[in-house]
C-alpha cells in the first residue's frame, strides 16, 4: 500500500514537472514534456492543445503521445488527429496517422487508407502500420505490392507488417530481398536484414533454411538472430552444420546453439556441449545442464555436482542439482541429504523436489526430508516427496547390489587411475579435434570413452 501510495506519488511529480516544461521557449522541451505525458498516459487535453503548437516538432511529440495516452472510445481525440493528418509537416502527419493506428481507430479507417498513395514515404509508412493495427484484411491484399517498393521506408514497413500479420504470401519476395542484401555485401545497416530474418522465422518460410544456415556460418553481426531463426522453425538439419559455432565468443549464440541441439536431439554434440558447463556465462551453463540432463549424460556427474555445490550463481545451483538426481537417480542420495542444509533456499527446495524421485529413503534421507517438511519456506515443495514415500514405515535402503568388478588386468591394477586420467584427457581434448574429424565420428569416440570412463569410476569407488 505504501509503495502504491510512493509510486502515485512520484508519478504525480513527474506530471506536475512536464506542465511546467510545457511552458518553456525551447521546444525541446515543449516535445520532451509532450512525450512524457504521453508514456504516463496523463493530460490528454494538453497534448491536444499542443496541437496547435507554431513548432513542428512540439506538434509531431504531441501527436505521437495521443497514440498512449488514452484508449478509445475517444471522439474528441480522434477528431484532433485525423485534423493533423493535413499538417503541412509530414512528420505531424506520419505521428498522426501513426497514432490512429495505435488506438485502432475503425472510424479514421479511409482517411489513413488514403494515405498509403501520399508521396511522401514516412506517412505511407505509418499508414502501412496503422492499418495494420486497425483493418488486418484491408492491408492485407496490398502488402505483395508494398514489399517491393524502392523506397527504404515504405519497404521496411511492408516487411514489418507482413510479419505482424503471418501473411505468408510475401515470404518468397522477403527470401529474395534477405539474399540480394547479402549478395550486395552491405553491412553498414543490419537493421533490414534481422528483419528480414525474424519475420521469414514467423513466416515458416523453410526455403530460407540454406540461406540462414550460411548466414550462421559466416556473418557475424547476423548470426544470433538466424539461430534464433532456425529454432524458432524447428530446423534440425541445421543442428549438424552449425556445432562448431558452439566455441564462438557470443554467450547469447551459444546458448541458442545448445538449444538447437536440444531440440534436434543431436546427441552427436556432447563433446561440445559438454566442457561449457564450465562456461563463464550462466545462461550457457544453464542450458548445458538442460542438455547434459536430456541426454542422460554421466561423465558430466561430476561437474554436475561441482555446480550444485559450488556454482557463484545461487539460481543455477538448483538447477544442477535437479539435474544431478536426473543423472544418478538413486546414487543422488548422499549429494541430496548434504544439500538439505545448504543455506540457498532455492537448492533446498531444489533437494525436496528432487527427493520425490529417489525410490528408496535411508534414515538419513528420511530426517532430511522430514526437516524439510517442516520448514515453511521448503514445505510445499517436499509435499510430493512425502506421498510418494510412506514415512510412517520407512525401511531402510536394501543393500545394494555388489558392483561389477571391471575386467581389468591384474599386472595393470597400479595403473588403474592413470588409465582413468588418460582417458578423461583423451575426451576433454575432443572438441579440438574437430577440424579433423566429422562431428559424428568424434560423437563415437566419446560414446567409447564414456563408457571406459563410468565404468572405471564406479569401479575403483
Amino acid at each position: 500500500m505504501i509503495d502504491q501510495f510512493k509510486r502515485n506519488n512520484d508519478k504525480q511529480e513527474e506530471i506536475d514537472r512536464c506542465l511546467r516544461l510545457i511552458q518553456s521557449r525551447n521546444p525541446r522541451d515543449r516535445s520532451y514534456a509532450a512525450k512524457r505525458l504521453g508514456e504516463l498516459k496523463a493530460r490528454p487535453d494538453i497534448l491536444m492543445s499542443l496541437m496547435e503548437d507554431p513548432n513542428g516538432f512540439v506538434r509531431s511529440a504531441a501527436a505521437e503521445a495521443l497514440g498512449r495516452s488514452i484508449e478509445l472510445p475517444a471522439p474528441e481525440v480522434i477528431s484532433h488527429l485525423l485534423a493533423a493528418i493535413d499538417d503541412p509537416n509530414n512528420y505531424v502527419c506520419a505521428a498522426a496517422v501513426n497514432s490512429l493506428g495505435l488506438l485502432e481507430a475503425k472510424g479514421a479507417v479511409n482517411q489513413v487508407e488514403a494515405c498509403l498513395t501520399d508521396t511522401h514515404p514516412i506517412i505511407v509508412q505509418a499508414a502501412i502500420l496503422a492499418l495494420a493495427r486497425i483493418d488486418p484484411d484491408l492491408i492485407k491484399d496490398r502488402l505483395t505490392e508494398l514489399i517491393q517498393s524502392d523506397e527504404y521506408l515504405i519497404h521496411l514497413a511492408a516487411t514489418r507488417a507482413c510479419g505482424w500479420l503471418l501473411h505468408r504470401p510475401c515470404g518468397p519476395f522477403i527470401l529474395k530481398a534477405l539474399k540480394n542484401f547479402m549478395d550486395a555485401g552491405d553491412q553498414e545497416d543490419l537493421k533490414l536484414p534481422k528483419l528480414y530474418i525474424e519475420v521469414l522465422a514467423k513466416l515458416g518460410t523453410k526455403e530460407a533454411i540454406p540461406t540462414l544456415v550460411e548466414i550462421a556460418e559466416h556473418e557475424v553481426g547476423l548470426r544470433g538472430v538466424a539461430v534464433e531463426a532456425l529454432i524458432e522453425m524447428n530446423a534440425e538439419e541445421a543442428a549438424a552444420i552449425l556445432s562448431p559455432l558452439l566455441s564462438d565468443p557470443s554467450n547469447r549464440l551459444r546458448r541458442n546453439l545448445i538449444e538447437m541441439m536440444m531440440q534436434a536431439d543431436y546427441a552427436a554434440a556432447l563433446p561440445l556441449v559438454r566442457p561449457l558447463l564450465k562456461d563463464s556465462a550462466i545462461t550457457v551453463r544453464e542450458t548445458a545442464l538442460a542438455a547434459v540432463s536430456k541426454w542422460g549424460d554421466r561423465v558430466s556427474v561430476e561437474d554436475v555436482r561441482n555446480i550444485a555445490f559450488n556454482d557463484p550463481n545461487p539460481f543455477v545451483r538448483p538447477q544442477a542439482v535437479i539435474t544431478l538426481t536426473n543423472l544418478l537417480g538413486q546414487d543422488a542420495l548422499p549429494d541430496l541429504v548434504d544439500l538439505s542444509e545448504d543455506l540457498n533456499l532455492h537448492v533446498r527446495r531444489a533437494v525436496a523436489q528432487s527427493l520425490a524421485q529417489i525410490e528408496h529413503l535411508t534414515p538419513d534421507g528420511k530426517a532430511a526430508l522430514l526437516r524439510l517438511a517442516d520448514d515453511e519456506d521448503t514445505a510445499e515443495f517436499a509435499r510430493e516427496a512425502l506421498q510418494v514415500h510412506d514415512l510412517s514405515a520407512v525401511k531402510p535402503m536394501p543393500e545394494k547390489t555388489p558392483k561389477m568388478r571391471a575386467p581389468f588386468p591384474e599386472a595393470l591394477q597400479e595403473q588403474r587411475d592413470l588409465l582413468l586420467t588418460m582417458l578423461e584427457d583423451w575426451q576433454e581434448s575432443l572438441p579440438d579435434l574437430q577440424k579433423h574429424f566429422s562431428l559424428e565420428e568424434l560423437a563415437d569416440v566419446d560414446q567409447a570413452l564414456s563408457t571406459l570412463i563410468v565404468y572405471l569410476r564406479e569401479a575403483t569407488d
